[in-house]
């Protein structure tokens, strides 16, 4: 009763999970496309809107921090959640303005995009470090898997729904769709997470710490520990590396492929359902290794290897357009960020739920301070890095270019996973991930 019970704890989590992360769908995939195919925008206009959205989430740290002193997680997330709902429609409201009044639709987006940001940052973090107390040693890399295959299938619904109700194309039906999704993640995941936190369940059994240090105070201890140095660095790199194809691969399909909106937003729905299936991969892979912690890194270091490869595909393919298979490409490219990301998250959560208790928010939120640097940087780079190559060889060559940059970068990342997430004979006791 008691793994029953557990469990039913975890999909609500994966609930929550899957509520944030489908209100960023149209803010973060649709609306930058739109900027850059419809208004014709530089693609380094919406990536400075995104950068904005990743900047403010250096706040992760601080959340987290706030949730462990209050030894309260679930205000956040709510508060969080709801932020999320309404920036949301606020980054449709501001790019439908950006077609009549470019000056003043920017300067509203850039507000909704860093709610937007302040959002993800309380929600995504304090939830996490809820996944990382709540749920026991044992159980925290089959959490992982289950947390992001439920994500993923928000992700892949909501670009497949919100896609389809955007065609053909109009900023009433824009802005009618993010409403409807906002509402719909919102009640969704309120629900989810209502009183959740006050079950009895707490596996670790560990009392908090009696001490209350200052925010400074608690960084400085997490970031004294190599381990937590080490993982920080690894999701810097791996994020960059990751997050360079976000504002690139919907341009790409319209540029190189003549993809139109909703077309271009049902295709992230295929990326997101490669990632649905590399999970399942990981999932299994960890199955059949019973769980040692071996297997965590292999899935990491293919996952970053077999990205790799397919961006390699995606720059064949745009020297190859229209000819190419597009859609296998865009799922082979989703199934290894699928086996990345398992293993990742998978480590994560037992690296913050087994360090000194009472701290796990703060660790929770340095790694996502790393990772909303690495997904803006990256970003950043790779928008920059496509404006500048259309400006001097062809548009097929420039996309191909990127991609070929993304491809090297994901190698190094799987050669930074080889040397942090070294598995050597004490690590199980000290990670918690055990055999």
């Amino acid at each position: 009763m008691r793994s029953l019970g557990e469990w039913v704890v975890i999909l609500r989590l994966a609930l929550v999970q899957a509520a944030v992360a489908s209100v960023t769908v149209i803010p973060i995939s649709t609306l930058p496309r739109l900027m850059v195919e419809e208004l014709a925008f530089f693609a380094l206009m919406p990536a400075g809107l995104i950068g904005v959205h990743y900047a403010v989430q250096t706040s992760r740290a601080r959340f987290g921090f706030g949730s462990d002193v209050a030894h309260r997680r679930t205000p956040f997330v709510l508060g969080g959640l709801a932020l999320l709902a309404v920036a949301a429609v606020g980054c449709a409201a501001a790019t439908w303005l950006m077609a009549s009044s470019p000056v003043l639709g920017y300067a509203a987006a850039l507000v909704a995009y860093g709610a937007v940001g302040i959002g993800i940052g309380a929600a995504g973090t304090t939830l996490f470090a809820l996944v990382s107390t709540m749920v026991s040693p044992e159980r925290r890399a089959p959490a992982a898997t289950a947390i992001f295959l439920t994500m993923i299938f928000g992700l892949v619904l909501t670009s497949k729904l919100a896609g389809g109700a955007m065609i053909p194309f109009s900023f009433a039906a824009l802005l009618e769709v993010s409403a409807t999704v906002s509402l719909a993640a919102g009640a969704i995941g309120t629900l989810a997470i209502w009183r959740l936190e006050r079950a009895p369940l707490n596996p670790t059994g560990a009392p908090p710490s009696a001490g209350r240090p200052t925010f400074r105070a608690a960084l400085a201890m997490s970031w004294h520990d190599p381990t937590v140095r080490g993982f920080t660095l690894f999701v810097f790199m791996s994020m960059f590396a990751y997050n360079m194809q976000e504002l690139v691969m919907e341009p790409f399909s319209a540029a190189v492929f003549g993809l139109e909106p909703g077309a271009s937003t049902r295709l992230s729905g295929d990326h997101h359902a490669g990632v649905f299936a590399g999970l399942v991969l990981m999932a299994l892979a960890g199955w059949w290794a019973r769980g040692r912690p071996a297997a965590l890194v292999t899935a990491t270091v293919a996952g970053c290897v077999g990205s790799a490869l397919a961006l390699g595909a995606l720059a064949t393919a745009a020297l190859n357009a229209p000819d190419w298979p597009l859609r296998p490409t865009i799922l082979a490219y989703g199934l290894a960020n699928g086996l990345f990301a398992g293993g990742a998250v998978a480590a994560m959560f037992s690296l913050a739920g087994d360090g000194t208790a009472g701290r796990e928010g703060t660790r929770i939120g340095l790694w996502g301070t790393a990772q909303a640097l690495g997904f803006g940087l990256g970003m950043v780079f790779g928008a920059g890095a496509l404006d500048a190559a259309r400006a001097l060889i062809p548009v097929s060559e420039a996309f191909a270019s990127v991609f070929l940059v993304e491809s090297a970068l994901f190698l190094v990342a799987a050669l930074v996973a080889l040397r942090v997430l070294q598995i050597r004979p004490d690590a199980r006791e000290r990670t918690g991930i055990h055999g």
